[in-house]
């Protein structure tokens, strides 16, 4: 397939936002897509699977009614407190307990250029505070918008607590494309750093992921800086098990290991069997086999005749073997001995 050049996507995106619905079909459509699933306010979280929470909305606290400017022709409410309204990029700002850190620029091209032909079909979300609004979900849809400077159809609701930012956003994210391992660890170690959750339990409650999988998602933050770096590029070809056995074989094998093994697994080239072999070979090195020494051998003569031998070796050992049959020589031979080397009875 050939590639699309930028200045090709640039004239698409233009003809694309010239041709597109007008404000009022974006709107009845919207309200449409916003009754069919709607985001339930916070008021109605008993509802859903969320657990009840009792941190207050310390940083977001409870107004009557959504303040962001907005005439009422631009206002449809939805699902109970929540108010679909069309609101200016600059009153827009990202959830800061987000359940998904890393994005795709070829998915916000993509979905750019989709917007810019068909309109925001499909509303965000968000909760009033002050005269912004605090995106729960939708921020692949923002960034987009972003690109063609138009506004953002959001389903806009009261303030709600920081976990029920959370919450809210993990859930829509995993419904629609499930966040990635490294999403997961950057998100979770953000909530526990900012006191939203105390523990890795709180969270495994709330995400219904099991507590060693939480564990393991985790400790995959302690991968080098280069590890990282890759995984940023593909985060969706890094499943939490192969992250979690990088992260053991960075351990014990040199980092340019790990880096190449990695790019292995970006390239789909490299399983976590490959991982697991490969750390094995670091982990228990095989002994290294004794290095045979080096020995001279002398024979020992006398009158013609082998009595014996004498080796030495490159270490300094010596021995040797003779034997004497004379008693009186022998005697002598031992006395000798006895006085080289200091010998007593």
């Amino acid at each position: 397939m050939s590639k699309i050049k930028k200045q090709n996507l640039s004239e698409r995106m233009r003809t694309a936002v010239s041709s597109a619905p007008t404000l009022n079909n974006r709107f009845a459509h919207a309200a449409a897509r916003a009754e069919l699933n709607p985001v339930l306010p916070a008021s109605q979280a008993s509802e859903d699977t969320t657990p009840q929470f009792t941190q207050s909305a310390v940083s977001h606290p409870t107004v009557a009614t959504p303040t962001p400017q907005a005439s009422a022709s631009s206002q449809v409410l939805v699902a109970g407190e929540g108010v679909l309204r069309e609101v200016p990029l600059d009153q827009i700002e990202p959830n800061p307990f987000n359940a998904r850190h890393i994005y795709r620029p070829e998915r916000v091209n993509e979905l750019a250029t989709s917007i810019g032909a068909n309109g925001q079909e499909t509303p965000g979300s968000a909760v009033a505070l002050g005269d912004k609004v605090i995106l729960i979900a939708g921020h692949y849809r923002w960034k987009a918008l972003k690109r063609l400077g138009r506004p953002m159809l959001l389903v806009v609701y009261p303030p709600m607590s920081d976990q029920e930012l959370y919450a809210k956003s993990f859930r829509e994210n995993h419904d629609r494309e499930e966040e990635t391992a490294l999403d997961n660890a950057l998100a979770w170690r953000n909530l526990i750093d900012k006191g939203v959750y105390s523990s890795e339990t709180e969270i495994a409650e709330v995400t219904g992921y099991s507590l060693p999988s939480i564990n393991k998602t985790m400790a995959i933050l302690g991968l080098p800086e280069p590890i990282l770096a890759i995984v940023r590029e593909n985060p969706a070809q890094f499943k939490v098990s192969l992250l979690y056995e990088l992260k053991l074989f960075a351990e014990s094998a040199p980092i340019e290991k790990a880096v190449e093994l990695t790019e292995g697994i970006l390239a789909g080239e490299v399983s976590r069997k490959t991982i697991t072999d490969a750390r094995e070979i670091y982990e228990k090195p095989k002994t290294a086999r004794k290095q045979k020494e080096t020995s001279r051998a002398y024979k020992i003569t006398r009158d013609g005749r082998d009595i014996g031998s004498m080796k030495t070796w490159d270490s300094g050992r010596v021995s040797f073997d003779v034997k004497i049959t004379d008693p009186a020589e022998r005697q002598k031979l031992i006395a000798e001995l006895r006085d080289r080397f200091g010998l007593t009875e």
